[in-house]
């Protein structure tokens, strides 16, 4: 059967991780990293409500700090997760193929769809980590420069985390090479680094004592806890996805193998682009 023509039902996520409609946004940051998950729909009594995504809350973070919050602690980490969710979610059922979905992906700039019945119960998730396992046994024969993008934001040494903040929020990168004086990649910061990082109990307990400036104001490179490797033009598609699904990334920088700077960046995202 042609991958595109697969039914959800055979290739979503089953047990699907949920939150409560009175869960709070801490609760929703501690699933996320304790599980390794970017989104959670929220449900009541198995019927879909919303979803919070890690950039919902990051953007509600980044929000905040912006505008001058009062308490972080109080304003965003202990309200309810709902209060920052996308209420009216485009979902599927579980006949929809991979390519369907696949094709609302990239027309809403998506990366998951819950999956529900005709009772409006929820029953799986299709995301974009479960078209990158689809990726990586489709046998793609596209080289890296056929679908990376060559727009790449990069972060250096003396980034701090709000710079992070607006870079994931404000650009909508989720990933940024950090480059020493030369251009060389030095590590890789993840939008889940700066999440792990608002989820720590360190960071949890400076905000419940205001220390806002000094929890934003910190470098990124010292949160930067990702695994990182580097692609090259050169490299097949099918060989990198099974690096980042092996390493459990959403996104590699690319480098020109003579001079190690940064040329672009696969990700996620744009290997959808091979089933457009």
């Amino acid at each position: 059967m042609d991958v595109l023509s697969t039914p959800l039902a055979e290739v979503a996520t089953k047990n699907v991780v949920t939150l409560g409609e009175k869960d709070k946004v801490i609760d929703a940051l501690r699933k996320m990293v304790e599980l390794d998950i970017r989104r959670l729909p929220i449900v009541k009594d198995k019927s879909l409500l919303g979803i919070i995504t890690a950039l919902d809350i990051l953007d509600a973070i980044y929000s905040f700090v912006e505008s001058g919050g009062k308490s972080l602690y109080g304003d965003v980490y202990m309200r309810p997760a709902i209060e920052f969710a996308t209420r009216n979610v485009i979902t599927a059922r579980p006949n929809m193929t991979v390519g369907e979905a696949i094709s609302l992906f990239l027309k809403h700039n998506f990366g998951s769809m819950p999956v529900v019945d005709e009772d409006g119960r929820l029953v799986g998730i299709f995301t974009e980590w479960d078209a990158m396992k689809i990726v990586a046994q489709a046998g793609f024969p596209h080289q890296i420069r056929d679908v990376m993008t060559r727009i790449v934001y990069v972060l250096t040494k003396y980034s701090t985390v709000m710079d992070a903040l607006e870079g994931i929020t404000v650009y909508r990168f989720r990933r940024y090479p950090i480059v020493d004086e030369k251009g060389k990649v030095i590590s890789m910061l993840h939008a889940k680094d700066v999440l792990r990082y608002f989820a720590d109990e360190s960071t949890f307990n400076k905000a419940k004592e205001g220390d806002v400036d000094e929890i934003v104001n910190e470098y990124a490179i010292n949160i930067a806890k990702s695994p990182i490797f580097l692609a090259s033009p050169d490299d097949y598609v099918t060989d990198i996805v099974k690096k980042m699904l092996e390493y459990d990334v959403g996104g590699v920088p690319v480098v020109d193998r003579e001079s190690g700077n940064v040329i672009g960046m696969v990700t996620e995202k744009t290997l959808l682009l091979l089933f457009a």
